[in-house]
């Protein structure tokens, strides 16, 4: 998905929209909670997550610095498939069904999973191997996935070293027709000399994942 990327499902945005354009300090979805309502969470004890707590200061940081000044590259990829949309919704939000399906992603390690007034919120670890000439680099994307499942959209925050910082808004859309259309809007952020190697990568990664879940959920096999 770029020099590490996940499938994570991967996008950062408090309503339906997108980072702004160029904007290498795109905030993360951060809907405000009710002060009545306690989100509610599982913890999940692993060998990866203090690995994550580390990683994740070091992007909510990056967050917060007005100078970041890393390069910015924002695609598209909308993708059409022959099914009612809750089915397609079901199987897009499980982040297990990237594996053996996205080209690299080997394992999903999940830390933890809170509904927070209507969104579910997953902070996990995507491990992978990812393809560096002739071998493979054991690579670990940090990520936190947020559900909006009235809305029928989702974003997914990523960071992987060397700094690279993915944001992913992904909507679905019925289309009357027993069809649904699933956008993902990718926002990769990484140092200029990185910059194209990432999209490149991001987007071939996240180009075969959404082929293979469109072949499975149209054969049946999800």
């Amino acid at each position: 998905m770029k020099f590490m990327v996940g499938y994570a499902l991967a996008i950062a945005c408090a309503t339906m929209g997108s980072p702004a354009p160029g904007s290498a300090v795109a905030r993360a979805d951060s809907p405000v909670a009710r002060a009545d309502i306690a989100p509610s969470c599982v913890e999940s004890e692993n060998d990866y997550k203090l690995e994550w707590q580390a990683s994740w200061a070091i992007y909510e940081a990056e967050q917060r610095n007005p100078d970041d000044g890393r390069a910015v590259t924002e695609v598209d990829l909308p993708i059409t498939i022959a099914a009612p949309l809750e089915k397609v919704w079901s199987v897009y939000t499980d982040v297990r069904n990237g594996i053996g399906r996205h080209s690299f992603l080997k394992d999903v390690i999940v830390h933890r999973t809170c509904d927070e007034d209507g969104v579910t919120i997953t902070d996990f670890t995507a491990l992978e191997d990812i393809p560096m000439g002739s071998g493979t680099f054991p690579g670990h994307t940090q990520a936190e996935t947020r559900l909006h499942p009235d809305e029928h959209y989702y974003t997914t925050e990523s960071w992987d070293v060397p700094n690279v910082t993915t944001h992913q808004v992904i909507t679905f859309t019925d289309n009357g027709d027993g069809t649904t259309t699933v956008d993902e809007h990718l926002t990769f952020v990484a140092d200029q000399t990185l910059i194209d190697f990432t999209t490149t990568n991001g987007v071939a990664a996240h180009l075969a994942s959404q082929q293979g879940v469109k072949r499975d959920i149209e054969n049946g096999d999800l």
